[in-house]
């Protein structure tokens, strides 16, 4: 097969430009990889659940990429989704092998949070913060609840089942904390298994201080327990954090097993395109019907 391969990448464009041997060799390696991605995907069985098949969500999927990918009016909005702007640049990270934005995922994630209010409380309210509310927290590495005091002034965090917080660490990696509040207790989802103690910490103290601020509680910080999730799914590159912070969030709110893994990567950028254009999720049939209890499918 790789005699075929080869033979496939050397034939395209040979008479056409005058290259050197250096030049031919670097190209024919890259045609050969995208070749063998090509033929992995083809194969990959059984689809991945995330995966969207009919023909208007390909064709709104495409025309959204393409509308990225212009090179005018990188700043030109494409959707708003819950009062966030989508710009073309944003969307355009959708594509394989670009990092994700806080535009991006405090869009989907509102998009999550959305449609958790949409089917009421009786599941166990869900609420997600934005991705900007640990940089407030976190200012300059010191703890600061002042600065987001007032961040919940319109939520009862006591009265949730499930509280999510996305992080954006240093500008580097993305990872989630989950907050099951019944059990005071946070699991700290991390695609590249990072421990994260400090940030727990930082979680712990605001979540002790909003609980006496709020609500007159005195609550000491043995009460609330943390665990990084060592069965996290893991990613393979450098790039995918932020789709893996969406996707598992996104089980964890809907309160459905965490089907995410590498090979789904692609399905499921597509899919967070598809929706964000939308300006909804559309449900997957794992999905229908599933109960948050504390943040985990019922059974």
């Amino acid at each position: 097969m790789l005699g075929r391969l080869v033979r496939r990448a050397a034939g395209r464009g040979r008479g056409r430009l005058h290259l050197s041997s250096g030049v031919w060799f670097h190209l024919i390696l890259h045609r050969i990889r995208a070749l063998l991605a090509r033929k992995l995907r083809a194969r990959r069985s059984p689809r991945s659940s995330w995966q969207l098949a009919d023909g208007e969500a390909v064709r709104l999927i495409d025309a959204a990429l393409d509308a990225a990918a212009a090179q005018s009016a990188p700043h030109e909005v494409l959707v708003v989704v819950r009062d966030q702007p989508i710009t073309r640049a944003a969307m355009a990270r959708l594509r394989e092998g670009a990092w994700l934005n806080d535009e991006l995922v405090n869009g989907y994630l509102g998009l999550v949070a959305e449609r958790c209010a949409a089917r009421g409380d009786a599941r166990g309210r869900v609420h997600v913060m934005s991705t900007f509310f640990y940089h407030k927290l976190a200012a300059g590495a010191s703890y600061n609840y002042e600065g987001v005091s007032r961040w919940t002034r319109e939520v009862e965090l006591r009265a949730c089942a499930l509280v999510l917080f996305p992080i954006n660490l240093g500008n580097a990696h993305w990872i989630v904390v989950a907050l099951d509040v019944r059990k005071r207790h946070f699991d700290v989802w991390d695609s590249l298994h990072g421990r994260h103690h400090a940030c727990a910490r930082m979680l712990r103290r605001y979540i002790i201080d909003e609980w006496l601020q709020k609500y007159g509680e005195r609550t000491a910080a043995a009460e609330w327990t943390c665990v990084p999730r060592d069965d996290a799914p893991r990613q393979h590159n450098g790039f995918d954090c932020g789709v893996f912070v969406c996707a598992v969030a996104r089980c964890l709110a809907l309160g459905v097993p965490i089907d995410v893994s590498q090979d789904a990567m692609a399905d499921i950028r597509r899919r967070i395109v598809f929706e964000l254009m939308r300006r909804r999720l559309k449900l997957r049939a794992c999905e229908n019907g599933a109960a948050v209890v504390g943040g985990h499918a019922a059974t």
